[in-house]
């Protein structure tokens, strides 16, 4: 039983760290807005706050399919988590808005970026990180890798959608025929292929680095 709890109980210092890299990305950003007077990079506290999203709903998400009560619910909770999911590790696109105004500035802007990579990838890793306990002890190892490799290819289309094709998570009900329309027109271009496997397998490698970490101790 008390295994079973602390599955839904994240590691205190992992939390920890999570709100101290967070909180180094939201000083850095607001000093970069004090300094400059401009608002330039302030939607990456949107996509930070996007990224907390699939984070706040692992924590809910029961993967024993077995215990039939508030399937339906937790489901949905499921299927809202994958859509979210993508945002935590979108945040390393961001680096497309990194401009050589000068090296100084180049220098900061590159740390913020980063800070929120960070901070986004560890979002994504915790909540991934989560739901794969919950898998390894109802199920398999077997049963916990293939998830593991599945979500990670899963992750890296859904921010080719979103970086590229340019929709987001809402659009599934805002805008759905043209959001599956574009979705099937570039599933096999090439592009398509090489960016979610290039980005597919750091986000597979950095989790696995993370699981294996964590389970050594």
């Amino acid at each position: 039983m008390n295994n079973l709890i602390s599955l839904y109980i994240l590691n205190k210092k992992q939390n920890n760290y999570l709100i101290i890299s967070s909180l180094i990305a939201i000083t850095l950003l607001l000093l970069r807005v004090k300094i400059t007077h401009s608002i330039y990079l302030l939607f990456l506290l949107w996509n930070l706050f996007l990224a907390a999203i699939p984070f706040a709903l692992s924590t809910s998400i029961k993967t024993d399919f077995r215990l039939r009560k508030s399937n339906l619910k937790n489901l949905g909770i499921i299927i809202i988590w994958l859509l979210f999911l993508p945002n935590t590790f979108y945040l390393i696109t961001d680096f497309v808005h990194l401009n050589h105004y000068n090296l100084r500035q180049y220098i900061f802007d590159f740390a913020l970026l980063t800070s929120f990579t960070i901070a986004g990838f560890y979002f994504g890793i915790l909540s991934i990180d989560t739901i794969y306990k919950q898998i390894q002890f109802f199920y398999s190892n077997t049963t916990s890798r293939i998830f593991l490799i599945s979500i990670s290819y899963l992750c890296a289309f859904g921010i080719y959608i979103g970086r590229v094709l340019r929709f987001n998570s809402w659009d599934i009900i805002s805008n759905p025929i043209s959001l599956i329309k574009s979705i099937l027109d570039s599933i096999f271009k090439v592009e398509t292929i090489v960016f979610s496997l290039e980005l597919g397998t750091l986000i597979l490698i950095v989790n696995s680095i993370y699981i294996q970490f964590n389970s050594d101790k």
